[in-house]
């Protein structure tokens, strides 16, 4: 059912014409903020068609009006596809009557939202829309008058359907509204996902994800509802969507599933093609997969981590609400992962020998923070993209020792540091949605907000929150607000000082510390003095003292710019260190040497080479002997085909701090490389030979260094980071 979507958002509307056969539309207008209903079912009857690589559809909407003197809707509707006909199901029109649009311009959008330029759920922001250019099929002329057909609006850079209706609907008056259509989906030209294909209907394998609106929906991931599918597919091919098969039906070269929704969720994501469906039990649940022959292998791997994943999730916030999770493999040109309620869909490359864990622990969280609760605003994104990426923590705490967590809390503490001035967590909806920044913020900095929170009310009543916000809003939306105040009553705090620091505002704290040791009758005192510049800043923090027996970790109050404390030990102490288990985000030296080299690793994967090195040259500003970025640079200069600056550069990383260790390894095989292009090949072999002498066969680079030693290594292109 419907709780509407609070927020400004491009889904307003404008004013439409009546439709008679034959009359000029009319021109659309600014209107105000637009009607709000609440969809009860969708029932869809789609036929795709691969070898066509499109898709004929109708959709049924059961919906009531949740206001008076309601007139039109407005609807999320893919702008690849065009609408033949709308019309009231109780008001049919006569058979080969087909509609007109009445505009295919902009529908109007909220001003607030024209403000942020950002519309919802556009990955980039997209140049200014131009008048038609719509890629679609244009709407037909009329055939035959018939005033059972109503009016109806396109705008296709938008993504939007807005229907006229022929009288007003009160509020609790229910429709159903039909909406027949066809068109091509095929690649991620004009996508509502930007540059990313969503829906492709294909010889090879045809997918058609929510985010896509290929079928008119209202309110994504906002309003929940019931859902009948019927999808007809050449026959040989399994339809993989979740939901209960209740009937396949056979008809000469073609095959109809059809699928029911009986909970209210978000459905409509599905994949057709030659599947395998092959049952596997994971745990408490069957997972259900569908892949491809080459795929049959993986199975195994992957059902033991996502068994894991499904009972800790269950366990620490509430059981997965079904005995059925549903695996799709598709194909390389869409998104890494996305996930559906019930159902997971992964790219080719996602589902190798090896399960990719962190994807898979990211993903399937989603069930429960993005599925069973969702973000009542953009502004709320936190309450997805953050628990999400802490639930992948989580699983990695399980699997991990103390130390190997810590080391893994650091890699997230980089990520988020790398773009954390760019925006607070509450307004990252501003960001491009899956750009860098959008992931350093909400996805890194959100996971390591909810680990400090953790810290600060202790682990007890932190999963005590978790369950219960689940139990409160499962099936429902939720507001950080909300969040907020249930930690609060939970933890018997006052965590405002909290959610101001480190969801409404930038910044981050860089300490310097002194201390000084007494000895007293029981044993020894460390008074000492913390200073860092953010004013407002109130945080708990661990000390470790390292002493001549076992080392003593203490817990202080650290708050405004100077902090003094005073703890005692029983073995003199020999050394302190604050924070040690990296509970706190902050920066340090070599957080932010690590985050000057990540950000470098980023820009070169965007192809901004420049911008990448000068990244590296102040990370060695930082640390003259930084061998990683020597490395860095190196590997810059050999895409690029400089092969003496190339050469310099892996020279200087060698006589670094060899940090990490692997970096040896392949200096040797990349001045090799550099020998074998310039022509010297016996300085080539020397270079291989130091390869093999190392023994590190880190990303394999033994079997490199061999094969170029039987074999000149030629220039293929840029390759892959090594890590």
């Amino acid at each position: 059912m419907s709780e509407w979507f609070n927020r400004p958002c491009p889904r307003l509307l404008a004013f439409l014409a009546v439709l008679l056969a034959g009359s000029a539309p009319l021109p659309a207008q600014q209107i105000d903020q637009g009607p709000s209903i609440d969809v009860e079912e969708y029932d869809v009857s789609v036929e795709l068609r691969p070898s066509q690589q499109e898709l004929q559809a109708a959709a049924t909407l059961k919906f009531s009006s949740v206001q008076d003197r309601l007139s039109r809707v407005s609807l999320d509707f893919n702008g690849n596809l065009t609408v033949k006909r709308v019309y009231l199901a109780d008001r049919p029109p006569a058979p080969g009557s087909l509609s007109r649009a009445s505009g295919q311009g902009r529908i109007a959008s909220d001003p607030d939202r024209e403000k942020e330029g950002v519309p919802y759920l556009s990955r980039r922001r997209p140049p200014a829309p131009k008048p038609s250019s719509n890629p679609g099929i244009p709407a037909p002329e009329p055939i035959a008058q018939d005033p059972n057909l109503l009016a109806f609006q396109q705008d296709f850079d938008q993504h939007l359907l807005e229907v006229q209706f022929p009288r007003w609907l009160d509020a609790g008056q229910t429709a159903s509204l039909v909406v027949e259509y066809a068109g091509r989906l095929f690649s991620a030209e004009h996508s509502p996902l930007y540059g990313v294909t969503t829906a492709r209907v294909s010889d090879e394998v045809c997918y058609l994800l929510d985010v896509s609106r290929w079928f008119p929906t209202h309110g994504y991931r906002q309003d929940r509802a019931r859902a009948t599918f019927r999808v007809t597919v050449p026959l040989g091919y399994l339809v993989a969507m979740d939901g209960e098969v209740v009937s396949r039906e056979r008809r000469e070269e073609q095959e109809t599933f059809t699928i029911v929704n009986r909970q209210q969720d978000f459905p409509g994501s599905l994949a057709a093609a030659p599947f395998n469906e092959i049952p596997v039990q994971a745990g408490q649940v069957e997972v259900r997969y569908y892949v491809m022959d080459h795929k049959r292998d993986f199975l195994d791997a992957h059902s033991r981590v996502i068994g894991e994943l499904l009972d800790l999730y269950s366990d620490k916030f509430a059981p997965y609400p079904s005995r059925t999770f549903r695996v799709a493999v598709i194909d390389n040109d869409s998104l890494l992962g996305f996930s559906s309620p019930g159902i997971q869909f992964l790219a080719d490359r996602g589902f190798g020998p090896e399960p990719n864990v962190n994807l898979l622990a990211k993903e399937i969280a989603y069930q429960w923070w993005g599925s069973l609760i969702t973000p009542r605003t953009e502004r709320d994104l936190w309450l997805k993209e953050g628990f999400t990426s802490y639930a992948a923590l989580l699983y990695q705490e399980s699997v991990s020792s103390q130390e190997e967590f810590a080391e893994q809390l650091r890699e997230v503490a980089v990520a988020a540091l790398l773009y954390e001035g760019e925006s607070s967590i509450l307004n990252a909806n501003l960001l491009d949605l899956y750009s860098p920044e959008y992931n350093s913020v909400l996805k890194n900095k959100g996971a390591y907000v909810l680990h400090m929170l953790r810290a600060v009310i202790g682990d007890e009543k932190w999963f005590a929150l978790m369950k219960q916000f689940v139990y409160d809003y499962g099936y429902k939306t939720a507001s950080i607000g909300d969040f907020k105040a249930l930690a609060e009553k939970i933890s018997e705090q006052d965590l405002g000082y909290f959610f101001s620091q480190w969801i409404e505002q930038t910044g981050v704290p860089e300490f310097q510390y002194e201390f000084t040791t007494y000895r007293i009758k029981d044993g020894f005192r460390v008074d000492g003095v913390i200073t860092q510049d953010l004013d407002l800043f109130k945080m708990p923090m661990e000390i470790l003292i390292e002493t001549e027996g076992e080392p003593e970790t203490k817990q202080i109050e650290v708050m405004g710019t100077e902090s003094f404390f005073s703890v005692s030990t029983f073995g003199k102490p020999i050394k302190a260190v604050i924070d040690p288990n990296y509970r706190l985000l902050r920066i340090s030296d070599d957080i932010r040497l690590a985050s000057l080299i990540a950000k470098g690793d980023e820009l070169r994967r965007m192809g901004e080479y420049t911008q990448a090195i000068t990244q590296y040259q102040q990370a060695i500003e930082l640390k003259k002997r930084s061998s990683l970025a020597f490395f860095r640079i190196g590997e810059v200069f050999l895409e690029q085909r400089s092969t003496q600056s190339a050469a310099n550069s892996f020279r200087e990383a060698l006589n670094g701090d060899l940090d990490p260790q692997w970096i040896e390894v392949w200096c040797y095989v990349n001045l090799g490389k550099i020998f074998d292009m310039a022509g010297q090949r016996d300085r080539a072999l020397n270079e291989y030979q130091k390869a093999l002498d190392t023994n590190d066969n880190t990303q394999g680079a033994q079997q490199v260094a061999q094969k170029h030693i039987e074999e000149p290594y030629r220039y293929q292109g840029p390759r892959v980071l090594i890590r």
